[in-house]
């Protein structure tokens, strides 16, 4: 009986390796798993954080329309000017700014005229209902 003993002992032994072995390498590999789900979890906060963050910051679009041409004019006349005086022929120049000037005055006159007259006509007309009202 004890040689029985022994080399079941021994049978035993050989295997215990193979299992030892097999016991380590399904360790690692759930180690590895869960060291994997655990940077895929930080990765996913991380990104939903940044996501927020700059969502909150691409939604706001402010447009802003502004009329240049005023400057576009005082730019391009800065050039002329500086460019006259080398050339020496300032005169032109000066006479068109003076010209333009009288147009774009002539303009807003005509503008400001024609908003009283049709000012003037809706006044006249309440006028007159008030008084056809009051003579009734």
């Amino acid at each position: 009986m004890s040689q029985k003993k022994v080399d079941a002992y021994k049978s035993r032994k050989g295997q215990r390796n193979k299992a030892d072995r097999k016991e380590k390498v399904l360790f690692g590999l759930e180690m590895f798993a869960w060291a994997f789900i655990c940077v895929v979890i930080v990765a996913w906060i991380g990104y939903s954080a940044y996501v927020k963050v700059t969502g909150a910051k691409a939604d706001v679009v402010q447009n802003t329309v502004m009329d240049t041409t005023a400057l576009d004019n005082y730019i391009s006349n800065l050039s002329a000017n500086t460019s006259d005086d080398a050339d020496g022929a300032d005169t032109d120049t000066d006479a068109a700014d003076k010209a333009e000037v009288e147009d774009n005055t002539a303009t807003a006159d005509d503008k400001e005229t024609s908003d009283d007259a049709s000012a003037e006509t809706t006044d006249d007309a309440a006028t007159a209902d008030a008084d056809s009202t009051d003579a009734k």
